[in-house]
C-alpha cells in the first residue's frame, strides 16, 4: 500500500450494505433537502414575553436563577439582588466588563458599600488602586507564581469569585448567553470566577441560535473584524467523564444568575 491511497475499499462499503440489507451501495449521495433552520423553524416569530418564558425556563431548568426587572427598577433591584447573592456566597470580590451598560446600574457602589472589591476589565496600571481596594485588596501574588508574569487584569481577575458581564445576545429556547471578547470585555471574567453574573435587555433575546450568528456576522467581510473569541454559555459549566460522572463548575461558573430587564 502506498501512501496517500485506500485499499480495498469498495469491498468494505459492500460489505456494510450488505449487513444493512442492502444489495449494493448507493451510487447517488444521501440528500440534504435543508441547510441551516429549515423553513418551518425560521417562520417561529415568538413574541418578547415569550422569548422571556423560554429564557427563564430553560436556564432555571438548568439550575440557573433569574430576575425579571422593568426599566425603571432596574437600578436598585439589579444592584440589591448582585449584593445579596455576593453576600450569601461568601464573595469578598467581583469582577466586571467594562460596558456602559453595567456602569450606568451603579453596581459598583452598591458592592464597595457592601463591603465587597470591584475589579474592572481593563488596563491597569499595577500600581494604581482600583475601585473597593480600600475595603477589601485583592491579595497579592506568591512571589514564585506564573501569574506575575500574566497581565494585571487577569491577575486581579483570577482572584475574584464573581464575574458580571452584558452579553451580546441572548438565546430563548436553549438559554444560551452569547458573549464576544475585546480588550474591555476579557473572556477570563466569565471563565475564570466561580460564579456568574449576567445582565441584559429583553431586545437582546433572540429566539434560535442561528439567528445571533446571523446578527454577529452582518456586515463582516473579513477575520479581523471578528471578536478573538466568541464564548457560549448555557447555565453552570458542566464535565463529565468517560464513565459519564457529572462534574459542575471544572470548565467556567459552577452557579449562574441572569437578569433580563424589560
Amino acid at each position: 500500500m502506498s501512501n496517500g491511497t485506500i485499499q480495498g475499499r469498495g469491498a468494505f462499503i459492500a460489505n456494510l450494505s450488505s449487513r444493512l440489507g442492502r444489495r449494493a451501495p448507493s451510487a447517488a449521495p444521501p440528500a440534504h433537502p435543508f441547510r441551516g433552520a429549515p423553513d418551518f423553524y425560521k417562520a417561529i416569530h415568538p413574541t418578547t414575553e415569550e422569548k422571556i418564558k423560554l429564557f427563564v425556563d430553560s436556564w432555571t431548568a438548568l439550575t440557573g436563577k433569574v430576575l425579571v426587572v422593568d426599566e425603571a427598577e432596574a437600578k436598585e433591584k439589579i444592584a440589591d439582588w448582585l449584593v445579596e447573592v455576593a453576600k450569601e456566597l461568601e464573595v469578598t470580590h467581583v469582577s466586571r466588563w467594562e460596558h456602559e451598560g453595567l456602569k450606568a446600574l451603579g453596581l459598583d457602589e452598591a458592592l464597595i458599600r457592601a463591603g465587597i472589591g470591584v475589579v474592572p476589565w481593563e488596563p491597569v496600571d499595577a500600581e494604581a488602586p482600583i475601585p473597593g481596594e480600600t475595603v477589601k485588596p485583592v491579595p497579592p501574588l506568591p512571589e514564585e507564581s506564573v501569574w506575575r508574569t500574566r497581565s494585571e487584569s487577569l491577575q486581579r481577575t483570577e482572584r475574584c469569585q464573581l464575574g458580571v458581564v452584558w452579553p451580546d445576545y441572548a438565546i430563548a429556547n436553549t438559554s444560551t448567553l452569547v458573549l464576544q471578547c475585546s480588550p474591555q470585555r476579557g473572556r477570563s471574567v466569565s471563565l475564570l470566577t466561580r460564579i456568574l453574573f449576567a445582565v441584559f435587555r429583553a431586545d437582546q433575546l433572540v429566539y434560535r441560535m442561528g439567528e445571533a450568528f446571523a446578527e454577529i456576522t452582518k456586515g463582516k467581510t473579513s477575520a479581523d473584524q471578528y471578536a478573538s473569541s466568541l464564548n457560549l454559555i448555557t447555565g453552570p459549566s458542566r464535565s463529565a467523564d468517560i464513565e459519564n460522572d457529572l462534574t459542575i463548575g471544572i470548565h467556567g461558573p459552577g452557579k449562574v444568575y441572569a437578569v433580563i430587564i424589560k
